[in-house]
């Protein structure tokens, strides 16, 4: 009796019950008045909702303030992928004047020529078909959020463009994570997941240390030789007047009279005993004050 080679093959993942393609998206168009009084207002607004009176009063005063908020908004460009003869898709203006939408364009990636914002838009444009979503509700979505997040300068600009795709890769791998059938599969595009994740959020914090600029903040500690305790000094005089030097005091007692007494056999520190028993002599006064003078 011959043994035959068995082959094992790894733990095969259940999909999940009920998964079904999403639904198209539906568009609703609002005509909201620019003047008249709230009820002209709500009344206008109510003809082009569907459902609009089955909603209470106060939701229908919500969704009138939430469309005139909207309408104050500034509204990002808008652009069209048009397919090219010989392949590959070309990105045009959406909208009435070109001219403007040029404008909005180098003001989204914070140029003031056509150069860097080619460069930005071949870029978003080459990794959206690299994964399949060329299409302009896609990269007008790319659009929108850059331009939201008001980029002050190209480096600005350039960041954002790599956390947009960074994020998008990281979404399609958590995508890829919930369809996946083996467990070797899941594990891999868990690992993928994370390491975008990870490198999302030091995008993030990038962009915030950049706006943020550099901030510094030095504390200088002095230690108290007596109590052995730090105090935190925080304005720290280094010369003039300020630095324990008094206008009638001798240069010799300036500075030299301020700070913690020597270490002697007293564990306080109360100074070096005198060792005899005879009485201190005076002191003489440094450089020539006469007595009684401060």
């Amino acid at each position: 009796m011959t043994a035959k080679n068995i082959k094992t093959k790894p733990a095969r993942r259940t999909k999940a019950p009920g998964s079904k393609a999403p639904a198209k998206g539906k568009t609703i168009e609002i005509a909201v008045p620019e003047s008249g009084t709230a009820a002209e207002v709500k009344k206008s607004i109510g003809q082009s909702i569907p459902g609009w009176d089955d909603l209470s009063d106060a939701e229908q005063s919500e969704v009138v303030e939430l469309t005139r908020a909207h309408l104050k908004q500034r509204q990002p460009v808008k652009v069209t992928l048009n397919p090219k003869p010989d392949g590959g898709k070309s990105i045009g203006i959406a909208g009435k004047c070109e001219t403007q939408g040029l404008l909005k364009l180098q003001k989204t990636f914070a140029a003031v020529s056509m150069d860097p914002v080619n460069a930005r838009a071949n870029e978003l444009l080459k990794y959206l078909g690299s994964v399949g979503a060329d299409n302009s509700d896609r990269y007008n979505a790319a659009l929108s959020f850059i331009e939201s997040m008001e980029p002050r300068d190209q480096a600005e600009a350039l960041l954002l463009v790599q956390m947009y795709v960074t994020h998008d890769a990281a979404i399609r791998a958590l995508s890829q994570l919930g369809s996946a059938e083996w467990v070797p599969t899941a594990q891999m595009y868990g690992n993928l997941a994370t390491k975008l994740l990870r490198t999302s959020q030091g995008q993030m914090e990038t962009l915030a240390r950049m706006r943020r600029g550099g901030e510094q903040v030095v504390r200088h500690v002095h230690v108290d030789n007596r109590g052995g305790q730090a105090v935190i000094a925080e304005n720290v005089h280094t010369g003039g007047k300020g630095n324990g030097k008094i206008d009638d005091q001798s240069h010799a007692t300036g500075a030299a009279g301020i700070g913690p007494a020597l270490l002697g056999a007293d564990p306080f520190g109360n100074g070096v005993p005198i060792p005899s028993r005879e009485r201190a002599e005076a002191v003489p006064y440094a450089r020539g004050h006469e007595s009684g003078c401060a």
